[in-house]
């Protein structure tokens, strides 16, 4: 199963960030994931590139521009961002010359064709800018992909599609 992720960019305090990541290990070990997708974002897609090492699985990094590692405004996510970039089974640069909104939700947008299941951290609520979780969430619905919510906020797990049920 060819899984694929959006979520937050902010995670939250540290213990919050542990929280996330012990939930979205729970959800990880629910399905037979093969392959995972990213765009290696800070926040959720760095966390679950990190889970799927930890696990053996591999991944694609999905780099929505040139330029990218720009958009990293500290020091840490940008060395994180590289290393996770360096472990990624295959990569992909999409064809936009600069970082920018168009160029995150295009990626998003190939993170969930890729995919049979679409992980969003997220707290429900709509994007902020072109690209963002909520619509990432809107078109993996609009094309009846299997999403799963972690919510942000509560830390519950919810089906937000009717088909993720079906045997994989």
């Amino acid at each position: 199963m060819r899984v694929g992720i959006t979520g937050h960019q902010d995670l939250g305090s540290i213990q919050k960030y542990n929280k996330i990541a012990d939930r979205l290990k729970e959800i990880i070990s629910m399905y037979p994931i093969t392959y995972g997708y990213t765009c290696l974002a800070k926040g959720a897609d760095q966390l679950f590139a990190e889970i799927l090492i930890q696990t053996g699985v591999p991944y694609y990094a999905v780099v929505p521009s040139l330029y990218y590692e720009n958009t990293f405004n500290d020091k840490g996510t940008l060395q994180k961002y590289k290393r996770l970039l360096q472990y990624a089974h295959r990569k992909k640069v999409l064809s936009f010359n600069q970082p920018k909104e168009e160029a995150f939700y295009a990626a998003g947008k190939y993170v969930t064709d890729s995919s049979d299941l679409l992980i969003a951290i997220w707290d429900g609520k709509t994007s902020n800018g072109l690209g963002g979780t909520g619509d990432i969430v809107k078109y993996g619905l609009e094309l009846n992909k299997d999403v799963i919510q972690l919510n942000f906020n509560d830390l519950s797990i919810t089906t937000i599609s009717n088909k993720v049920n079906k045997d994989y």
